[in-house]
């Protein structure tokens, strides 16, 4: 069932970290296991993780650090903080660093597992979300002709030119845009 997502668990303590990969894999995920962020780090850069398992103090950085500097260039991982010094304080300054979670040693394994299926859920219906969209978009621009507008395109930008009732076209097309996502999101 969870053999296809990758979880990397980053556990300065070595009972810890080996219990955790022991009961994760025969749960049946696929798991990594680090000892320090350097070596967490040269992982996430490797590999895709889609959940994180991150100790808020490790011996060469700080976990939250790590967490800030794995989302730099992957933003699907969701990471989850661990530690055994618990506070309010640490944990809101987890969740402004990007964790998803918090949780206290010692692990409860079905606490963990329960909150590892609610991210894999929304991770499910924000990807059906997409490709709604997606192919909703597309639908949508099926209906121009291309005698109406050239369309120029880049990563950041869309530029349409020509013809004068088209751009009440595109208005209306990107109302019905923002009319799915709204329904999508919000109901």
């Amino acid at each position: 069932m969870y053999q296809n997502i990758k979880v990397l668990i980053v556990e300065d303590e070595e009972a810890l970290r080996n219990t955790l990969a022991e009961n994760l894999r025969a749960k049946g995920f696929n798991v990594a296991v680090a000892a320090a962020a350097g070596e967490a780090l040269d992982l996430a850069k490797q590999f895709r993780y889609e959940i994180l398992l991150v100790d808020y103090r490790l011996p060469d950085k700080d976990g939250l650090s790590l967490i800030k500097e794995i989302s730099d260039f992957d933003k699907e991982a969701v990471p989850i903080v661990i530690t055994g010094y618990s506070s309010v304080e640490t944990s809101i300054e987890s969740m402004k660093a990007g964790a998803h979670d918090f949780l206290t040693k010692p692990l409860d394994m079905g606490v963990l597992m329960f909150k590892i299926e609610n991210i894999m859920k929304e991770k499910e219906v924000l990807n059906k979300g997409k490709v709604n969209l997606r192919n909703s978009i597309m639908k949508e621009l099926r209906n121009f002709n291309d005698d109406q507008a050239v369309i120029l395109s880049s990563k950041d930008s869309l530029m349409l030119l020509r013809t004068e009732g088209f751009f009440r076209k595109v208005i209306l097309f990107f109302g019905k845009i923002l009319r799915k996502l709204k329904r999508f999101y919000w109901g």
